[in-house]
């Protein structure tokens, strides 16, 4: 078990001077060999833009949201349906029952 009073054994030095700017994010990239042409833009834009890729996500939610109302609605339409159908059956028995009993009382 570790001494808590020892020193860490972290790297010195890992506060904020350490992180590059970003020229030199951008030549390191340039450097990279793993990454296709297209990637290599790819990342530069996202870098450079930080609101890229906001609006795709925006548009993915609002199409979440327009998909679960129209479910939503087509569930309640449906359902209502059903309802009206089931109490308009019962209606017409009950009114035919009445009717029954009507001409039996004759």
């Amino acid at each position: 078990m570790e001494d808590l009073n020892q020193p860490s054994k972290f790297p010195e030095g890992t506060g904020k001077k350490d992180i590059p700017d970003l020229g030199d994010f951008l030549k390191k990239l340039d450097s990279v060999k793993v990454l296709s042409e297209e990637e290599l833009r790819e990342v530069r834009t996202q870098t450079l833009n930080p609101s890229y890729g906001k609006e795709n996500l925006v548009m993915r939610y609002t199409m979440f949201i327009v998909i679960a109302a129209i479910i939503i609605f087509l569930s309640a339409f449906f359902g209502y349906k059903l309802y009206k159908s089931l109490t308009e059956k019962d209606r017409k028995r009950e009114e035919k029952l009445k009717a029954k009993q009507a001409k039996k009382k004759k």
